[in-house]
């Protein structure tokens, strides 16, 4: 379980464990109970937008939740090297 600090007193949980958990679908036909990592018809339960502590890009924070750091968007914790704007 991660914890994503999105406003001075908002946190929003996220599973780390599939992007299914963070979805608001109830009953989804297209998972067959694996995990998932990307879905097109993924809808986060809430709405939330951080902006990139790295590139500066806006990104929707549930989208991110296999990150290891949840200040940066995907893209920016793919990187193997340290980021410049840090």
């Amino acid at each position: 379980m991660g914890r994503v600090k999105v406003g001075e007193h908002l946190w929003i949980n996220l599973s780390r464990r599939s992007i299914c958990d963070n979805c608001t679908a109830e009953l989804c036909v297209f998972n067959d109970r694996v995990r998932m990592g990307e879905c097109e018809r993924f809808t986060p339960l809430l709405m939330a937008f951080k902006k990139c502590s790295c590139c500066g890009q806006m990104f929707e924070v549930s989208s991110n939740f296999q990150a290891l750091d949840y200040d940066r968007c995907s893209k920016c914790n793919e990187h193997t090297t340290a980021c410049a704007l840090s």
